[in-house]
């Protein structure tokens, strides 16, 4: 009995020890939620700064995304501030100035009351004189740039008004003198064909007694007289043959040609004078029938004949 006792014992399943009890669990202490500034503020890569700027400003937004981050940005700001606040910037005034803008505009820039107080310090190129013309014109852009006000009536703008005039005045003259030169070639051309030899010579001889002659003291400036492309009178194949056969028609005739002097027209100027000569036949007979009388006579009628000869057989 005893054996079959401790064989029981031993085939019983020893008894399972107790389990050790388990660690207690530490609870962290409940986070204090942050302040929302602080929420707002992220510092991260992706943290819009351009849209928190811009808001709902969508052409504000585009504009801002020139700049590669706050810094160039805030740069930006600080130079274009230093320039708005700079006491030697002045406010051009618009079409809705008032009429103290354009007054404090005008005294900052040296504007004067009348375009005619203005300081020219622009010079007319070297060797280039100016006309009334060109005093006239100059004085007429002047007036009107002042007349517009703002920025067009500044003294920079004024002279540089005239620095333009007077430039485009010397290639004017410029391009005239070469147009004149090749005019007074294809002139000597023209003539050299239709009066061949010394025929040419002859005939721009009697042109130019003839000119002289009817135009006396004024003949170099009329024959300086340009056209529109430049050329000269003078120079103006028409007119030399016109004037050329004028002076064949008068050269050998000093009655007409006297008659004509100054440019007067030598066919009425003989009759006036007849006139009055036959006049005297009722005024002063004694001086019409002096023998200076009837040689002028004599002369005037024997010149008017050879001139109306000379036209008929034309």
């Amino acid at each position: 009995m005893a054996e079959e006792a401790e064989e029981a014992v031993a085939e019983a399943p020893a008894k399972a020890a107790p389990a050790p009890k388990a660690a207690a669990k530490t609870v962290p202490a409940k986070a204090e939620p942050a302040p929302a500034e602080a929420a707002e503020a992220d510092t991260s890569s992706d943290y819009d700064w351009r849209g928190k700027l811009a808001g709902e400003d969508k052409k504000f937004r585009k504009e801002l995304d020139r700049f590669t981050d706050e810094g160039s940005f805030a740069n930006a700001y600080k130079e274009v501030r230093s320039k708005a606040t700079d006491p030697r910037r002045v406010y051009i005034p618009g079409d809705d100035a008032t009429d103290e803008d354009r007054a404090a505009y005008a005294k900052a820039r040296g504007i004067p009351e009348t375009p005619d107080k203005y300081e020219i310090k622009t010079k007319p190129p070297q060797g280039y004189e100016p006309n009334e013309t060109d005093k006239e014109r100059l004085t007429d852009i002047t007036a009107f740039l002042h007349s517009k006000g703002g920025v067009y009536a500044d003294p920079a703008v004024i002279n540089a008004a005239h620095e333009l005039y007077y430039r485009e005045a010397e290639t004017a003259v410029a391009y005239a003198i070469a147009t004149a030169a090749r005019q007074a070639e294809l002139t000597n051309e023209a003539l050299g064909k239709l009066w061949p030899g010394p025929e040419k010579a002859r005939n721009i001889g009697f042109a130019k007694a003839a000119a002289a002659n009817y135009f006396g003291k004024e003949w170099a400036d009329v024959a300086n007289m340009q056209f529109a492309d430049g050329s000269m009178l003078g120079d103006n194949v028409q007119f030399i043959k016109a004037m050329a056969r004028i002076g064949r028609e008068t050269m050998e005739d000093p009655i007409f040609l006297e008659a004509g002097r100054n440019g007067a027209d030598a066919s009425k100027s003989i009759q006036s004078e007849l006139e009055g000569l036959l006049a005297l036949r009722a005024t002063n007979r004694s001086k019409y029938n002096s023998s200076e009388t009837q040689k002028r006579l004599a002369e005037l009628y024997d010149a008017k004949q050879r001139h109306e000869d000379r036209s008929a057989s034309q």
